[in-house]
C-alpha cells in the first residue's frame, strides 16, 4: 500500500460526502487514481477547491448563543367586528388565540370569496375586462358602419336639423338594437 494513496471510502470520510460521490469524481478526472485507490495529492487539491467554493455559501457557525433575556410578549387583542383586514403590526406577537383566530378569519373570508365566486356575485376582472371589450368593439362597429350605410339617405336632406335629426334616429336605432342584442353582458356563473 502507498502512503501517497488512499482509499475511497476513507477519501468519501474526509470529504463528507459518500463514496458513490468520490468514484463519480474519480470517473470525471477531477481526482486522480491509482487503480481502485486515490491520489492523495489530487484528493487534497480537489478538497482545498471544494472548500474555497463553499466559502460563503453557508455562514460560519456562530459561537455559542446566548438564550435571549426573557421579554414578555406584545399581546394583540383582535376585533373581528371592526375591520375584517386586521393584521397585526410588524414586529408584534400574537398569543396562541389571538394567533388561530386570525387564521380562521383568513380561511373563512377565503371561503366566502369562493361561494361569492360560485353563486356569480363576483366575478374575476379579467371576464369583466373581456366583455366589455367586446360590448365597445359592437358599439363602435354599429356606428362607424353608419355613414356607409345611410350616405344615400342623409344625402337627400336639405338643411342641417334634418341632417341632425336623421343622425339621431339612425345613432339611437343602432344602439337600442345593441342593447335588444346584448342582453346581460357578464355571465353570472363565471
Amino acid at each position: 500500500m502507498s502512503a501517497d494513496t488512499i482509499s475511497q471510502s476513507e477519501a468519501a470520510r474526509r470529504a463528507g460526502v459518500s463514496r458513490s460521490a468520490i468514484q463519480k469524481h474519480l470517473a470525471s478526472g477531477r481526482i486522480i487514481s491509482d487503480g481502485n485507490r486515490v491520489d492523495l495529492a489530487s484528493f487534497n487539491e480537489w478538497l482545498n477547491l471544494k472548500k474555497e467554493a463553499q466559502t460563503g455559501v453557508q455562514p460560519p457557525l456562530p459561537p455559542e448563543v446566548q438564550p435571549p433575556p426573557e421579554v414578555a410578549p406584545q399581546v394583540v387583542t383582535l376585533n373581528c367586528s371592526s375591520s375584517p383586514d386586521l393584521e397585526p403590526a410588524a414586529g408584534s406577537l400574537l398569543d396562541m388565540k389571538s394567533a388561530l383566530l386570525l387564521e380562521q378569519n383568513a380561511k373563512a373570508r377565503i371561503k366566502q370569496l369562493d361561494f361569492d365566486q360560485r353563486s356569480g356575485s363576483v366575478v374575476e376582472i379579467a371576464v369583466v375586462t373581456a366583455r366589455v371589450g367586446k360590448e365597445y368593439a359592437a358599439v363602435r362597429r354599429k356606428l362607424l358602419a353608419l355613414p356607409a350605410e345611410h350616405a344615400p339617405s342623409i344625402h337627400r336632406c336639405k338643411t342641417v336639423a334634418d341632417v341632425q335629426e336623421r343622425l339621431r334616429v339612425l345613432i339611437t336605432r343602432a344602439l337600442e338594437e345593441l342593447t335588444a342584442d346584448g342582453g346581460s353582458t357578464i355571465p353570472t356563473g363565471v
